[in-house]
């Protein structure tokens, strides 16, 4: 598990750990256990209402953008999310310089599809992931 903080929102990478989009009780529960383990293991607070979009690619894993709506202040004991699931996502690797050969230049930016390739690993020290709906 890897984490970002971004302005008003936190990424959570689960590299290798894809969530269960088609089993409502079984998301809800995953999600709930990761908030627990971001609760203890990294002291944030998540008290009131947030909305956690829930990006998944069956190479990569999944990745959890949690966007802070509403802060209650007068019962920091009441956590409420609204999940919002983005089935078709596209999931790649950025690179500010050309270390493989199959990658893609657009913008002075390389890139790479995570789909077209076997193994993700050799990428991960040396790319940052991006997604985005398709």
């Amino acid at each position: 598990m890897k984490i970002e903080f971004q302005n008003e929102k936190i990424i959570v990478y689960l590299y290798r750990y894809v969530l269960d989009l088609e089993n409502v009780e079984k998301l809800n529960k995953e999600v709930r256990n990761l908030f627990v383990k971001l609760i203890k293991t990294y002291n944030i607070d998540f008290f009131g209402y947030s909305k956690v979009h829930i990006y998944n690619n069956k190479k990569y894993g999944s990745i959890l953008e949690i966007e802070k709506i509403y802060n209650n202040e007068f019962n920091r004991e009441i956590i409420d999310l609204k999940l919002v699931i983005h089935e078709d996502t596209i999931f790649k690797f950025v690179f500010d310089d050309k270390y493989f050969d199959e990658l893609e230049y657009f913008k002075g930016k390389f890139y790479l599809d995570m789909d077209k390739v076997n193994n993700l690993y050799k990428y991960l020290e040396f790319g940052k992931v991006i997604y985005c709906p398709k």
